[in-house]
């Protein structure tokens, strides 16, 4: 058990390693024991993931790593404080590894990946990916020696942070519009969060949705953090998190001791600073939240990406109100599809599912008024104050017996309806069925009508 977690913290040695060398061939002056196979200090646990990193990517097999690179790779992005090896048997991954280390957005990059395994195989990837692309010795050599060499090493680690930090940032985002960012309730397992994001890569429908959902979701946040809870005095216990409203006294001193104050600055861009954890509490009971998008064939496109990213929105604000959501696309008599969201961890391939599908087709009437009843007690949620927002394009048309069937189950299931109707129709029918109907051009996250929607 010391051996497999290296509690010595001793660096990989290779007794048949040859003799440390510099980037430019020569023998290096120190130290002037045998070089190390890896370019970082890494205990067993790092190697063993190396060997598993190269068994489960495509990627660091094309780039042609192998076991110990992708250790080295990996544990540049995992580690909380990676350490060159004073040599490597391979002097030019120890070079790249070098000023990849130096390179200026790396400190930005790690505070993205430390000890995210997810993150950091991506990472891994890049600098793989990178490092091949590097010329051979013989190549650097005639196309400007050393300072050419070193200057295609630059770019190299340059261009493989950068990659990474975009593509990370795109898994931040695929994983917080399906539930998977930082606090989502459950235990993270990384292959199958990773499996998630390399569905949502290989999709260009779910990634745009996915993009356009962290816009909405940050409008949701700042719009739910200015709404009055009840019971805010009423403080429960310490979280870590970087609200500067609720600090602790001590943190609060940190910041003006000289000594102290980036660090303190740092726990808080982290979210790792000690905050005041209050406990707010609803006089009235919460039912659930039913987001309906039209999936007739006029939605396609942009319209029913945008239309779902505000359903993912709205469900992130059941879930921060301990909610259930229910996500329903519908497209008259053509077929409905019903996703129930718990408060809880959400089915990550259900809702991706839900996300990839789209009906198309249609009928004289794509709001499911007389469906919304059946599909209301499918969800299974707790009885309470509901809310309903409905996203179509559609000039609806509904006769008045059914009309007056769904202002019953309204009023008996405590029903608020919003109706948001894209492309500048006319509401139709659905004003005298809800509270608020909105004709708009566009679903625009800084719009008002958006801001308006997401406050619930």
């Amino acid at each position: 058990m010391l051996k497999l977690f290296d509690l010595g913290a001793r660096p990989a040695r290779s007794p048949d390693a040859p003799p440390a060398v510099t980037a430019t061939g020569g023998p290096a002056s120190a130290p002037s024991g045998p070089a190390s196979p890896t370019a970082l200090v890494l205990d067993e646990w790092g190697l063993r993931r190396g060997r598993d990193l190269v068994a489960e990517s495509d990627r660091l097999r094309a780039a042609g790593a192998d076991a110990l690179a992708a250790a080295d790779y990996f544990g540049a992005a995992f580690d909380p404080d990676p350490a060159l090896a004073p040599a490597c048997a391979d002097p030019r991954r120890h070079a790249f590894l070098a000023r990849v280390l130096d390179a200026p957005e790396y400190r930005a990059l790690r505070a993205d990946t430390r000890l995210d395994d997810t993150a950091a195989a991506i990472a891994a990837a890049h600098l793989a990916e990178q490092f091949a692309r590097l010329p051979a010795p013989d190549a650097a050599e005639k196309s400007g020696g050393d300072f050419g060499a070193e200057l295609a090493a630059l770019r190299a680690a340059a261009a493989a942070v950068d990659g990474a930090r975009a593509e990370v940032a795109e898994f931040r985002d695929a994983a917080a519009a399906l539930g998977l960012g930082p606090g989502a309730p459950g235990a993270g397992d990384p292959a199958a969060i990773a499996a998630v994001f390399r569905r949502v890569r290989n999709d260009p429908g779910i990634k745009r949705i996915c993009e356009l959902a962290g816009r909405f979701r940050r409008v949701a946040r700042a719009k739910q953090r200015r709404k009055a809870a009840h019971g805010t005095g009423d403080v429960v216990g310490v979280v870590p998190g970087g609200d500067v409203g609720r600090l602790l006294p001590a943190e609060l001193v940190r910041l003006a001791v000289p000594e102290l104050e980036l660090d303190a600055l740092r726990r808080i861009a982290e979210g790792h600073a000690l905050c005041r954890e209050h406990h707010a509490t609803e006089p009235v009971g919460k039912g659930p939240v039913l987001a309906v998008v039209d999936e007739s064939g006029s939605m396609a496109g942009d319209k029913v990406h945008t239309a779902k990213a505000l359903a993912l929105a709205l469900a992130w604000v059941a879930r921060h109100q301990r909610r259930w959501a229910g996500l329903i696309a519908f497209s008259g008599g053509s077929g409905e599809r019903l996703l129930a969201l718990p408060p809880g961890r959400w089915d990550e391939g259900r809702l991706c599912d839900w996300l990839a599908a789209f009906i198309g087709r249609g009928s004289d009437l794509d709001v499911p008024v007389a469906e919304l009843p059946r599909m209301y007690r499918e969800v299974g949620a707790p009885v309470g104050v509901t809310d309903l927002v409905i996203v179509t394009d559609a000039l609806c048309r509904i006769p008045a017996a059914l009309r007056e069937s769904f202002l019953a189950w309204r009023r008996a299931a405590r029903v608020r309806a919003v109706a948001l109707v894209v492309g500048g129709a006319a509401p139709g029918d659905l004003a005298a069925v809800c509270d608020e109907t909105h004709a708009v051009p566009a679903l625009d996250p800084a719009s008002e009508t958006v801001g308006r929607v997401l406050s619930l």
